[in-house]
């Protein structure tokens, strides 16, 4: 092959189309992965980078470091549950309507999302840790007014006669939040550690079952 015929060679070659946004979503779903398998420490951006099929140089370009990245994966998923939770209270009004709703948007969250839950469970057992604050600080800004909203709604039912009065409305959301969240983080292997095997049961199922246990905890006494 002449000069010639190589340069229209490599002239003719077609250039490879850059997906910014499909780029990040791969790194991030490597991230997030990592994190929950290794936890923070553990984790490295060169084998997200690798598992993402990107050039660990990108990973820096968009997140600038692994603090970045850690941020940006809690946010993704934070964010997700968020907007879905103040969706869903936006539309229901009655207790029964709001408590199916919004249960039912949080138990097919941490059914779908159990890596994240992982990576949220290690960061708040190590408290001295960067992912703890990155976590805390996420929670806060993302989950605070969810919460608000939801902890307004179970008082307003408290003043309509609608919810027990006997329990503050923040024992209730923690009595909702740990009886779905543990659920699906520890209470399954807790179990069969001590030699008990839950029934098996569809998902349809354990979410009506998590709805009757939340509607019967907050009717009044």
């Amino acid at each position: 092959m002449d000069k010639d015929d190589s340069e229209t060679t490599q002239l003719s070659r077609p250039a490879r189309k850059r997906n910014p946004e499909e780029s990040r979503r791969r790194i991030l779903d490597a991230a997030e992965r990592a994190f929950s398998l290794r936890g923070f420490a553990g984790a490295r951006l060169r084998d997200i980078a690798q598992e993402a099929g990107v050039h660990h140089a990108l990973v820096h370009h968009y997140y600038g470091d692994k603090r970045g990245l850690f941020q940006e994966v809690v946010k993704r998923g934070l964010g997700r549950i968020s907007n879905a939770g103040l969706e869903t209270l936006e539309g229901e009004t009655t207790l029964e309507t709001t408590t199916r709703a919004f249960v039912g948007t949080l138990f097919d969250f941490c059914a779908n999302n159990q890596n994240l839950l992982r990576i949220i469970e290690g960061a708040f057992r190590d408290r001295e840790g960067v992912s703890f604050g990155v976590t805390e600080e996420q929670l806060g800004t993302l989950a605070g007014p969810l919460l608000e909203t939801l902890k307004k709604r179970i008082e307003l039912g408290q003043n309509t006669g609608v919810v027990r009065k006997d329990i503050s409305a923040e024992s209730i959301i923690l009595l909702g939040f740990g009886a779905i969240v543990y659920r699906f983080i520890t209470a399954e292997s807790l179990l069969g550690a001590m030699g008990i095997a839950p029934e098996e049961t569809d998902p349809t199922t354990d979410r009506e079952h998590a709805i009757q246990y939340l509607l019967a905890a907050m009717a009044p006494r």
